[in-house]
């Protein structure tokens, strides 16, 4: 069928921009972590290619669902395909904000040694990539894992907020940083968060089950 091509072509074009996304994150974080900017450019470099492909693929989904007028089983993939395109854009909006506090952390003398950043941030990037990895091969096993990884971000996130305030309590000058790292922190949350949503819609277009807002069981599996 002529569509099928076209649908990899998307997917491949999905795999890239993660995989800049992905690279965004990651150096953003690194740059406050080793207290370095030397990293930044990077962000800002790959800004700019990922938001020009995020309106690319839209305009090729939405092209291709009016020229094909595909079954529902390929409606479905191309529509959850609009979702993953919008939703990979906005790791890069993210990964932008955590650049622009890292400019200004990285100004100030370091609060203390970051043991929970790295960790939350290591989880968070291995979620987004086992995402992307159930998006290339729609195993659903794999998705609800991704799924499953979102509480020890969670717990993580709420540890560092604790440790932070205390650190604010402890010293007013410690406040500015403080609310910075919070924010850095808050924004890997909602990263994590978006790599959930991926992992959900890879479970619909397998399974055309839509998990969200709903609770995960011991299993991995959503319960109304």
């Amino acid at each position: 069928m002529l569509i099928k091509p076209k649908l990899e072509e998307i997917r491949n074009r999905l795999i890239e921009m993660a995989e800049i996304a992905d690279t965004m994150l990651e150096n953003a974080v690194k740059a406050i972590i080793e207290h370095d900017k030397k990293y930044l450019p990077i962000v800002d470099e790959l800004e700019e290619k990922l938001d020009r492909l995020e309106v690319e693929n839209e305009s090729m989904i939405i092209t291709t669902i009016a020229r094909f007028q595909p079954e529902a089983k390929y409606l479905r993939m191309l529509v959850m395909d609009l979702f993953v395109n919008r939703d990979l854009e906005r790791i890069g909006d993210h990964a932008e904000n955590i650049k622009e506090q890292a400019e200004r952390i990285i100004d100030k003398p370091k609060l203390k040694e970051y043991v929970d950043l790295p960790r939350m941030t290591e989880i968070t990037l291995g979620m987004v990539r086992d995402a992307v990895k159930c998006l290339e091969t729609l195993d659903t096993e794999l998705a609800r894992d991704v799924i499953k990884r979102d509480d020890q971000v969670d717990a993580l996130h709420e540890q560092i907020i604790r440790e932070l305030y205390t650190y604010m309590v402890e010293d007013p000058k410690n406040i500015k940083v403080g609310i910075r790292l919070i924010t850095v922190a808050s924004n890997i949350e909602r990263v994590a968060d978006i790599a959930t949503n991926l992992a959900e819609e890879v479970i619909y277009m397998k399974e055309g089950k839509m998990l969200r807002h709903q609770e995960v069981d011991k299993n991995g599996n959503k319960e109304s």
